[in-house]
């Protein structure tokens, strides 16, 4: 039996880094603000396990840094290092500071031009990450760092806990699989049908989570609602989306484009949804376009 990894405490020293708080705490592990040396700022990641303690534990965090490590993008969560101290296995991140688009849309639903900028920067970091042969797979509004840039925020996508690799990517650090056929994993509220349904999933399922995104920071609330996981996943997988434009009682911005938008990225077939998310940044420029003449 192998102890849990107790939680850093404020002034400890980890590898190079000193602890200076917590940033978030779960059921799998924490994260906590450190500085190194030179008292530059960095968030740092270690599961709730050692590295001789649940084998699926460490092999999902090892697979979350080698997919990190393969990502350099502007709108993804950069990994700095990764290291075993003590038996533990640590993994340092880049430090967003910023507030979570979960915590944003509390307070309702966003300017439809705001959303589209927002849902762009996500899609954009999503079509890096496919193209290294990475699924996120739990895209969410709590995994979408949104940064103040000026006159638009700045969008970082954290949180790689539950990615997919394929590919080359699975075949550089493994393809065993941590999961079995039949097994869901992620989060039922924003879960592609192929998904919920225990499917083999791909880009395309971070293209749905991305559309049930978008509808909800335009209209204020997801297509589904149900405190039930297992409704939730039913309801993806099998009921039709409510129209965005009878939520919002024919708003003047839901134009045939938008509108288009947003159900070609929520059909349930993943073989007629966007095939990409360069796809799917296409069609959301030409919405953009399309409110040129909305007020």
């Amino acid at each position: 039996m192998h102890a849990p990894t107790p939680m850093l405490e404020p002034g400890q020293r980890v590898g190079r880094y000193r602890v200076l708080g917590t940033l978030g705490r779960g059921g799998m592990g924490g994260v906590f603000d450190v500085e190194d040396d030179e008292g530059r700022r960095f968030a740092l990641k270690s599961p709730l396990t050692d590295v001789g303690g649940n084998p699926n534990v460490t092999r999902r965090f090892a697979r979350e840094a080698n997919a990190l490590r393969l990502l350099e993008h502007p709108n993804l969560v950069a990994a700095i290092d990764v290291f075993v101290e003590a038996g533990m296995l640590f993994l340092v991140m880049e430090k967003v500071d910023g507030v979570t688009l979960g915590k944003t849309l509390r307070n309702g639903p966003l300017a439809p031009r705001q959303a589209l900028v927002i849902a762009r920067q996500i899609l954009e970091g999503m079509a890096h990450a496919h193209a290294q042969g990475i699924v996120h797979r739990d895209l969410k509004p709590d995994n979408v760092i949104l940064v103040p840039m000026g006159g638009w925020d700045r969008v970082k996508v954290i949180d790689f806990g539950l990615v997919k690799l394929v590919g080359d990517a699975a075949a550089a650090f493994g393809a065993g699989a941590l999961t079995s056929t039949g097994l869901v994993f992620g989060t039922p509220a924003y879960m592609a049908p192929e998904q919920a349904l225990g499917r083999a999933v791909d880009g395309r399922a971070d293209v749905y989570a991305t559309g049930v995104i978008l509808f909800e920071m335009l209209a204020g609330r997801m297509p589904f609602v149900d405190s039930d996981p297992m409704v939730l996943m039913r309801l993806h997988a099998k009921q039709p989306p409510p129209r965005l434009d009878e939520l919002t009682r024919g708003a003047p911005w839901c134009t045939p484009q938008l509108l288009g938008l947003v159900e070609g990225a929520l059909i349930k077939d993943p073989a007629q949804r966007f095939a990409s998310a360069a796809m799917m940044v296409t069609a959301l420029d030409d919405a953009f376009q399309s409110l040129d003449h909305i007020a």
